[in-house]
């Protein structure tokens, strides 16, 4: 390509400086234009920055002008842990000239590893945004964390993107997290590049991941580039577009005019094999396969060529759809075309400390500017739009305009939540995808009374910022129990409470929400009588109980004849009685499913009250419940587990232990389902357990299914410990 030469002399950080740089000639010519407008360049440099520093942040403006949709590629990066993910979107930026060094994820310099956090612990937490313009082509990445405690993150990230790059370690094959994130792309009907990546490391095998991608993901999984060699002699790709009949083939028969050309001998041009292709992995009909090495960047160029070429722009119709809330069955295409009424999505939300609230958001058509405005869908009121960024890791450069296919933020937009649908003038939604329930819990609460405002107003936008985090008052138990992926999720969490807003919490595991009940016949009288000076208390109430079909409650049943307790005061005993149930029996559990009939008792003209027939129905109760063999009922949950199959007789035999009973098991591939019935106070350190028992490979969840009685072993240990733990507090 021809190029034009731009030369310009002044002075920098007090010395006079000259630096000349090749540019295209229509670059040279708007950058001079720039120059000559800029600020910065009157009367010599005035800042204490480098004239090719200066030149290039300018080129990097002119560069980020607004793309046609059509030449915006937005790409998700997603995988297990230690594939390289955050190293290769560095190796993409260095290459394509989206930066001008490479950093690392281990010295904490790369784009997209930023947080502090992130650093210390040399692994992505959140997902984060960057992206290089190159060959007139802006590509946007959103890298995501690859430890499945951050699960979360991936779920956002497809809600931005048009394609997945699903990044694989040669040396280590398929691992859990990858199956997670393939499964997510595919619920999402989000196309896939494969990646595998490092194939410079010594006990890399290409060909032997590549076949284990065909047969545990689709065999349409098909490479693109084949490495030169594996292992420590990786050190270039070759195409493998015009050598593979079999690649080529899968493209041409996605088409059926292409077929039949094809068929007949007619020679397929390669532009339209490139249409073709987009077609077909648009249309999830084709998976390209691209090795690479994210750390001497070998294949990287490549993996840049083919995200241009072949993978969907953010024109390309991915058949989404938006739909009125109070009327599904009022459904309709979501628009990709940059003259369409505004429409986006807001797939992350942040609260900065020094920004305020940043809403992520992806632009499906149309644009948002400055002083415009759009409809909250939380609130039906119109939004006045502040200021809008765009990212390159934690850098955040103010923009005018986003347009459709971009990837940006609103700042300090207040009512907005992840996954909300945004556009100008009605209240519309997209369906949210199915994020799998958190499973570790723990009661948690403020170390000191005075943090317990801030705990709360803290809290609330930390779970705002995170999907699979959730909190919930147990009315059992009265506990505030937060619930995240896993214990590192939730480490996590109270590292940002205290490092962001001085917050510390006191945890422990969260009581079982036992349920108390009988399971005979049995009745009762109790006098309560007292005098001690004064007006006096008495009461005497005789009642019957019997157990009732679960989920009945209390059925009170007034059986008094002949005035031996006034109707007021018969509703003074079921109000004690209730109260009674509140507090439990046995282990100060909620008293459930049962009737009581109060059929007698007597009175005192002088001395009886309310709060007299309060207590002698609470004691009542008491004796009677005692007298109809009192159980306690705990939770039973569906268990499901995966894990590789090796694992099946360890896994088996520990639900067993944990009085599980297995329902089901499912074989898919390498991998084995369990589902199983198990009480949940036996899953209490479930997490932990299945990660030692499957070297981290195990994933499961949980969901209520019933109560059953509690064995009269763990029933007795159960009461044994509320009692010691009363006695504790008198």
């Amino acid at each position: 390509m021809m190029t034009g030469s731009l030369l310009r002399a002044g002075r920098c950080g007090g010395r006079s400086v000259a630096t000349s740089i090749l540019f295209s000639p229509d670059e040279a010519v708007s950058l001079q234009a720039e120059l000559d407008s800029s600020p910065f360049f009157r009367g010599g440099f005035q800042l204490h920055l480098s004239v090719e520093s200066v030149v290039r942040l300018l080129l990097r403006e002119i560069r980020m002008a607004a793309k046609s949709p059509d030449n915006i590629r937005n790409i998700a990066f997603a995988g297990h842990s230690t594939c390289g993910k955050t190293t290769l979107v560095e190796s993409l930026l260095f290459i394509g000239g989206g930066i001008d060094r490479k950093g690392s994820v281990d010295d904490g310099t790369s784009v997209c590893d930023y947080d502090d956090q992130e650093k210390e612990r040399n692994h992505s937490i959140d997902l984060a945004c960057a992206s290089v313009d190159t060959q007139d082509t802006l590509l946007q990445f959103v890298d995501t964390p690859g430890y499945r405690d951050f699960i979360g993150q991936v779920y956002c990230a497809t809600a931005s993107a048009d394609l997945m790059a699903v990044v694989i370690c040669a040396d280590e094959g398929i691992r859990p997290n990858t199956r997670k994130v393939w499964e997510i792309a595919r619920d999402a009907n989000l196309p896939c590049f494969v990646i595998i990546n490092r194939v410079d490391r010594e006990h890399s095998n290409f060909d032997q991941v590549l076949s284990q991608v065909q047969e545990q993901f689709d065999d349409k999984c098909l490479p693109m580039t084949v490495p030169n060699e594996s292992g420590g002699g990786f050190s270039a790709v070759e195409d493998n577009l015009g050598s593979s009949d079999d690649l080529m083939e899968s493209i041409i028969e996605s088409n059926d005019e292409l077929m039949e050309r094809y068929l007949e001998g007619e020679e397929i041009g390669p532009e339209e094999i490139a249409a073709q292709c987009v077609a077909a992995v648009g249309s999830r009909g084709l998976f390209p396969v691209y090795a690479t090495s994210s750390l001497n960047d070998s294949g990287v160029k490549e993996l840049i060529d083919g995200f241009i070429r072949y993978s969907p722009s953010a024109a390309f119709d991915q058949g989404r759809e938006h739909f009125n809330p109070a009327e599904e069955e009022d459904t309709q295409a979501v628009s990709t075309e940059a003259d369409a009424p505004f429409a986006a999505r807001v797939f992350r939300v942040v609260s900065d400390p020094f920004v305020g609230k940043l809403s992520y958001l992806r632009i499906f058509s149309g644009s948002i500017s400055q002083g415009g405005s759009f409809l909250n869908p939380n609130t039906g009121k119109q939004e006045k739009v502040g200021k809008l960024i765009r990212f390159q890791g934690k850098d955040q450069d103010a923009v005018e305009q986003l347009g459709a296919g971009e990837i940006g933020a609103l700042i300090k937009v207040e009512g907005l939540q992840t996954f909300d649908y945004l556009n100008s003038d009605s209240v519309r939604s997209m369906t949210f995808p199915s994020i799998p329930l958190p499973m570790s819990g723990l009661a948690t609460t403020p170390k000191t009374k005075a943090d317990e405002k801030k705990f709360a107003e803290s809290f609330v936008k930390l779970v705002e910022e995170d999907v699979c985090l959730t909190s919930k008052r147990d009315d059992r138990t009265g506990e505030l129990v937060i619930s995240g992926v896993s214990s590192l999720h939730l480490q996590i969490l109270w590292e940002r409470l205290k490092s962001r807003y001085g917050v510390e919490v006191a945890t422990q595991l969260p009581k079982t929400p036992y349920l108390e009940t009988i399971s005979a016949k049995g009745d009762a009288q109790y006098r309560h009588k007292k005098q001690s000076g004064g007006s006096g208390e008495f009461a005497e109430v005789w009642l019957r109980v019997e157990p009732t079909e679960r989920g009945s409650g209390l059925e009170f049943v007034n059986s008094i004849f002949g005035g031996a307790i006034s109707q007021s005061y018969v509703q003074s005993v079921e109000k004690g009685i209730t109260a009674m149930m509140k507090d439990g029996v046995l282990a100060g559990c909620e008293f459930v499913d049962i009737k009581v009939e109060v059929y007698d008792g007597k009175e005192h003209p002088v001395d009886s009250k309310d709060v007299a027939f309060q207590k002698a129905g609470r004691g009542a109760f008491k004796l009677a419940v005692n007298n109809a063999r009192p159980v306690l009922l705990e939770p039973i949950v569906n268990l499901e587990v995966s894990f590789p199959s090796e694992y099946t007789g360890d896994i088996q035999g520990d639900i067993t232990r944990r009085r599980g009973r297995v329902q089901g098991v499912d074989s898919q591939g390498d991998f084995q389902t369990i589902k199983a019935l198990v009480p949940l106070a036996e899953l209490t350190d479930y997490a932990s357990s299945l990660g030692s028992a499957t070297g981290g490979q195990g994933a499961y969840t949980i969901e209520m299914a019933h109560y059953e009685t509690v064995p009269a072993n763990i029933q007795q240990k159960v009461i044994d410990a509320y009692n010691a733990e009363r006695n504790q507090e008198d």
